[in-house]
């Protein structure tokens, strides 16, 4: 079969056109610096990049998760510091007071500084972080905590919570953060646990926990009444208080290194996900270059030869 003029033209015209999208397909690469940008590129590919991309979003979500969870440790064990420092001051209040021969002036002046301790620890329980109240439970919007103005020592009763000198107005809601598919902690302490020992929330001190505003309420009513011995039970007393926030920074710190072992775990992830996803979307750039450049001069050449064979004309044979 002899070939015609027509038949060349057409071929090298057919030529030309493949020549002209291999190019194109090359340039997208190189600019995007995916080989894969659109599914009729690999279609055998696209499955695992679309599997790695969704691991990756996913691991992002936990990991944006886990460090809401962790600012939110952070920043309870800052006010936790506080409220055990507070109590520690106090507690050297009380031994100084029992171990010292003060005057009533001098105990009326440890009394004033303990009611300012009492102000700071309900600064401290009712703490807000970007608005939000830390030791409300699910509350976060209301303040947990607010001075009995019914409060009065003499009709004091520990089995009556409405008889304490602060009540809890927050709920016991228990955060949990998920970090992992399945797997939930917990980032917040509710205030009437933390502050009122009330684990079981039952609305009483559990057996062993006490009340911290009620034994920072009686330490300042035993300064001022100048009661010795009932200064030493404030000790004791402030003491278990400060082994109860102790703890629940403990427990807390513990949830933060698992936070972070769990973030440190889906970085891993996410970067594993990453190297899959690159090994079948990314392109090779030096290759890619390389290849255009081949293109290129291919695709010179055969419009080269394309346009003298257009110029050819019966004439050139006669």
């Amino acid at each position: 079969m002899r070939a015609t003029q027509t038949t060349t033209y057409r071929s090298l015209q057919s030529f030309l056109d493949r020549t002209s999208d291999k190019l194109q397909q090359l340039q997208l690469q190189a600019a995007t610096g995916k080989r894969i940008n659109r599914a009729s590129d690999d279609p055998t590919a696209i499955s695992p990049v679309l599997s790695a991309k969704t691991q990756i979003q996913s691991s992002d979500r936990y990991i944006e998760t886990i460090e809401s969870g962790l600012d939110r440790i952070d920043n309870m064990d800052g006010y936790l510091d506080s409220i055990e420092n507070t109590l520690v001051r106090a507690k050297e209040i009380s031994i100084a007071a029992v171990n010292g021969s003060l005057s009533q002036a001098d105990m009326a002046t440890y009394a004033d500084e303990v009611h300012q301790l009492r102000e700071s620890l309900l600064s401290d329980a009712n703490a807000q972080v970007d608005g939000k109240f830390l030791f409300a439970g699910f509350a976060e919007d209301s303040q947990p905590f607010i001075m009995n103005t019914a409060y009065d020592p003499a009709t004091y009763d520990p089995a009556d919570p409405t008889t304490y000198p602060v009540l809890y107005q927050g709920d016991t809601g228990q955060l949990d953060f998920e970090i992992a598919p399945n797997e939930l902690i917990n980032v917040n302490v509710s205030g009437n646990s933390l502050m009122q020992g009330d684990q079981d929330n039952d609305g009483l001190p559990d057996a062993g926990a006490v009340d911290l505003f009620r034994v920072m309420t009686t330490l300042e009513e035993n300064l001022r009444a100048g009661d010795i011995a009932g200064l030493q039970t404030s000790t004791d007393d402030l003491e278990s208080a400060a082994d109860q926030i102790r703890s629940q920074r403990s427990m807390k710190g513990n949830i933060g290194r698992r936070l972070e072992t769990a973030r440190d775990h889906m970085s891993q992830i996410k970067v594993d996900m990453e190297a899959f996803r690159s090994r079948f979307e990314d392109a090779d750039i030096l290759e890619t270059i390389t290849g255009m450049q081949q293109q290129q001069q291919s695709f010179q050449a055969a419009l080269s030869v394309t346009g003298k064979v257009s110029e050819l004309s019966i004439l050139d044979y006669i």
